[in-house]
């Protein structure tokens, strides 16, 4: 089943995978590249670069997403193997930070109004920060807390409670911080969704005026994101008091 995420990617990439359709390159004076600038309204033609590698980009990050949804950190294999939970927790975590540097990266090229507000939730979503503690500078996490006696704090993961979604993390040798991989990532993906879904609905805006296919399409992932369910073509809402 598609997540949310994957939904409007789809979309965005349905979107530009029919204007390549349509572009007649023999007839056409100038380059694709120069053609999809115009399409959006990008400042430059490295704008289409970008933009597809941002499709790509959440497309694999999503798998990674998926599989731990599905398998946890153990795996599928169901091994009780501590260096494959090790894996899989750090591919886990650099994966959404890949995830939002690539979404980071449309709310630069597309201008969305509140990028600045936005990058600035993403980096300090629990997730990310999770990331940066273990993910990328377990030995050097710089930090500002009160309490740090160095200009860096140092953690490190208990082994023992490396189990299923949730993590201690050890800081400085004397201080445990508790967390649960599964809340973390739901709130992350509540925030990329919500990016997502303002950046297709400008595209949408911008280039279809808010009619015709696509405009639909959106509107339905917006009502299935609200709670709707999507039944043999018919879009069920839930009333709720």
């Amino acid at each position: 089943m598609e997540t949310i995420i994957e939904k409007y990617n789809n979309l965005q990439k349905e979107i530009l995978s029919n204007f390549s359709l349509k572009w007649d390159g023999a007839n056409c004076e100038t380059t694709f590249r120069n053609d999809v600038k115009i399409f959006y309204g990008f400042e430059k033609k490295f704008g289409w670069n970008i933009l597809l590698n941002a499709f790509y980009v959440i497309d694999d990050t999503e798998f990674a997403k998926n599989s731990f949804k599905e398998f946890d950190l153990q795996g599928p294999s169901r091994h009780r193997d501590v260096g494959e939970r090790y894996l899989r927790l750090y591919g886990l975590l650099n994966a959404t930070y890949q995830q939002k540097l690539a979404v980071e990266n449309l709310l630069e090229i597309h201008k969305i109004e509140k990028k600045k507000e936005f990058k600035k939730k993403l980096s300090e979503s629990e997730l990310i920060i999770i990331r940066n503690k273990i993910g990328a500078h377990s030995a050097n996490f710089l930090s500002t807390r009160d309490d740090s006696e160095h200009k860096f704090d140092v953690y490190e993961i208990s082994r023992p409670e490396l189990e299923c979604g949730k993590i201690r993390l050890l800081r400085n040798q004397k201080d445990f911080e508790n967390y649960d991989l599964e809340k973390s990532i739901k709130e992350f993906n509540e925030l990329v969704v919500e990016i997502l879904s303002i950046v297709t609905g400008k595209v949408i805006k911008k280039i279809f005026k808010n009619q015709g296919k696509h405009y639909k399409e959106y509107q339905t992932i917006n009502e299935i994101r609200n709670g709707a369910m999507l039944v043999n073509g018919n879009l069920i809402k839930f009333i709720t008091k």
